[in-house]
């Protein structure tokens, strides 16, 4: 059954794929869990979410960094093959773990196999511990940004033209071509949260996403909003998404319980997520997510704390939630 029809028309929803990156195969063959994560983008999919999306990470959160997690592009480019209409994205793609010329390649070719559903997205890094098991520098927060301001400009003249000069402090291209170019230009989200990387979105982004609560989506709205006026864009043109962690299982408290556990983090810190995040029965969550719909939140994206061992999450939201949520006026 599709739950598709149920969505509210100006809003889209999207979930993140059980991939690895919240250690969901401990205990998983590689090749089982793959085989899940295949069936589960398929399961999904026909539910009716708007975009699936994977996560910019080469080893699971927590303590143990050692669990199967699957890296995003080539994820894409599998799950486009047995995907029909959901968009595609990495929530966001990290601007420090591969130069512009060949982040642009990858996610070219991932919109074309994928027949122009991909939703290229940016950020620019924050886990140090893995540039650090990885072999790359973690550069300060102001090379951070600035890399990735660089690396969202590159890659647009990458695929505007059949060959791109930049000359950036960090990112250059000399004559360099990227072919096949996309299906159409893919929807631009950015995940940056400070000034100078807001103002990089108001140049260039479609979508600001950010993982918040309701107060600082709020405030990093109104800060959108200045950055627009900064580079003299209508905000309007711009609109804005939200990722929480979901559970509306009966399960939520011992599962959450788990999951912070997993993540080395204080078991105090489960109040916080239960309260913040999607987390308890539908009549407990759609109150939540209409607060980010009234704060202006057009995309809304969850990560369904039971996958993979549980549809019910990902279910429920598009069956019990959406339903009950509206556009403010």
């Amino acid at each position: 059954m599709s739950f598709a029809s149920m969505t509210v028309t100006g809003l889209t929803w999207g979930a993140i794929l059980p991939h690895g990156a919240a250690s969901e195969f401990a205990g998983y063959k590689p090749g089982d869990a793959w085989a899940q994560l295949r069936d589960i983008a398929t399961a999904w999919d026909s539910l009716g979410y708007d975009h699936l999306w994977g996560s910019d990470h080469f080893m699971p959160a927590g303590p143990d960094r050692t669990g199967i997690n699957f890296e995003p592009y080539t994820l894409l480019a599998a799950i486009s093959q047995v995907t029909a209409r959901a968009r595609l994205g990495v929530l966001v793609s990290c601007a420090q773990y591969r130069s512009a010329g060949l982040l642009a390649k990858q996610a070219a070719n991932v919109d074309v196999m994928s027949g122009g559903r991909l939703i290229f997205a940016l950020g620019g890094g924050w886990d140090e511990e893995e540039f650090a098991a990885f072999g790359l520098a973690f550069p300060s927060a102001a090379e951070r940004v600035g890399r990735f301001g660089e690396t969202l400009e590159a890659v647009l003249r990458l695929w505007d033209g059949p060959a791109a000069d930049f000359d950036g402090t960090w990112v250059r291209l000399r004559n360099a071509s990227c072919s096949p170019r996309p299906a159409r230009r893919p929807p631009v989200w950015t995940g940056t949260h400070g000034r100078r990387g807001l103002r990089y979105t108001a140049r260039f982004a479609d979508v600001a996403n950010w993982n918040t609560g309701l107060a600082e989506f709020r405030r990093l709205s109104a800060e959108l909003h200045e950055a627009c006026a900064e580079v003299g864009r209508d905000p309007g043109t711009i609109s804005t998404s939200v990722f929480r962690l979901a559970d509306l299982s009966s399960g939520s408290d011992g599962r959450l319980r788990r999951l912070v556990a997993e993540l080395g983090a204080p078991p105090e810190a489960a109040d916080t997520i239960r309260a913040e995040h999607f987390i308890g029965p539908p009549e407990q969550v759609i109150p939540k997510v209409q607060a980010f719909a009234d704060a202006g939140a057009r995309h809304l994206i969850i990560l369904p704390l039971d996958a993979p061992h549980s549809m019910h999450t990902a279910q429920s939201f598009l069956h019990d939630v959406v339903p009950g949520i509206h556009l403010p006026g």
